[in-house]
């Protein structure tokens, strides 16, 4: 009996799902690429591991006269080439979404201008459609830091930035939405938040979630070298010995993202973010190994005083060069010691990461968000991650 070349085409097409056709992963993992311009630090974006990957934010693009412009054009456009490299390794990698990320520490002096009124805040998301169908991005993701309080001296802020942050996504939202439905296609829309219980007061979380596709949270810089007093970048859990005078707690992992949930915002929604760098002070006293100590300045850093790359504390650190590794069992956190100079490291590495992988799982969150790519050059943790939040088919 024979059958009709309809029939066959279903047959074939039940086969083939049947088979185990690839299909959309259960986790999302978002890396952050910070494009530089010196040259020792400069990663190509078509050289990065695309296929341990689901998305990739380009960061930044910056904000002038209300709308959405290329950060650098010596680097984005021109010179280095940026954006066409990024969309080559797109087309090498369909399945790779890519984001522009908007503002940063440095250029989020003009959101709160530009989400002031309605007339501002629909030429802002204007700007943004354009960005993105100009340059081959699949969305957008805000990083305003930080509505009313926060940030650099220099920015605008303004009470009104709690709800003009909600009606400002919303028109991105919409004009997104449009967009989409014009080109076949859907655009993303996401924002990196804060970390603290103060930057949850001055947004309305719940509004802000409905809106978004996801939030990348900004779960790291809990403690770092703003202050003189040692503490960990993500420590995951609370640690009763971090007693120190004004210490908040409740200032760990855990406990920001129970903030999060219990402001209305879905865990399938919140995207744990996680660090590819380290902290370091220098001058602290070798009680508990220089952890919670008062110290004399900042360790030496990678590109600026006080910051590592991962990359440098995986192969110059970690049990070498005077570097002892020691581990934090309530906080779930590595650091280092070096008692020559009384250097204190804070940083992340793999058993860390996998904790907080086994955290993420039983919290029910939609993945995890690193800041940033570049920082990893061996990928050693962003392999961890990978290796746990991806499908096989997209390992190798």
């Amino acid at each position: 009996m024979s059958l009709s070349r309809a029939r066959w085409a279903a047959l074939l097409c039940s086969l083939w799902l049947s088979a185990g056709a690839v299909a959309a992963p259960r986790f999302k993992l978002v890396a952050y690429y910070l494009a530089s311009g010196t040259p020792a630090r400069y990663v190509a974006p078509d050289t990065l591991p695309a296929d341990k990957l689901t998305h990739l934010n380009y960061a930044f693009a910056d904000i002038r006269d209300g709308e959405i412009v290329v950060g650098d054009p010596s680097l984005d456009i021109g010179g280095a080439h940026n954006f066409a490299r990024l969309r080559r390794l797109k087309q090498h990698h369909p399945a790779l979404k890519t984001l522009i990320s908007v503002g940063g520490w440095a250029w989020s002096g003009h959101f709160s201008d530009a989400a002031l009124t309605p007339g501002s805040r629909e030429r802002f998301a204007a700007s943004g459609v354009a960005f993105i169908r100009a340059h081959g991005f699949d969305g957008i993701d805000i990083d305003w830091e930080f509505p009313v309080a926060g940030g650099m001296p220099a920015n605008a802020r303004r009470p009104e930035d709690k709800h003009n942050f909600t009606l400002l996504l919303r028109e991105l939202r919409e004009q997104l939405d449009r967009a989409g439905r014009a080109d076949h296609r859907r655009y993303l829309l996401t924002a990196a938040v804060g970390n603290s219980a103060a930057y949850l007061s001055h947004i309305e979380p719940k509004q802000v979630a409905a809106t978004l596709d996801w939030l990348n949270l900004m779960a790291y810089d809990m403690n770092g070298t703003w202050s003189q007093v040692t503490g960990h970048v993500s420590p995951l859990y609370r640690d009763p010995a971090m007693t120190l005078p004004d210490a908040d707690p409740a200032n760990d992992v855990a406990d920001l993202v129970e903030r999060y949930l219990a402001a209305g915002v879905p865990a399938r929604k919140m995207l744990l973010g996680v660090p590819f760098y380290g902290y370091a002070w220098a001058q602290c006293p070798d009680a508990r190994h220089g952890e919670y100590q008062p110290c004399g300045g900042l360790g030496r850093g990678s590109w600026e005083p006080g910051a590592y790359d991962a990359s440098e504390i995986q192969t110059q650190m970690v049990d070498r060069n005077g570097y002892v590794r020691h581990w934090n069992e309530a906080a779930k956190v590595p650091f280092l010691y070096r008692a020559e100079n009384g250097e204190f490291v804070t940083y992340e590495d793999q058993e860390s990461l996998r904790a907080k992988l086994r955290f993420l799982r039983r919290r029910g969150l939609g993945g995890a968000m690193f800041w940033e790519i570049t920082g990893d050059r061996r990928q050693l943790l962003l392999d961890t991650l990978a290796h746990d939040l991806l499908p096989a088919a997209a390992r190798h």
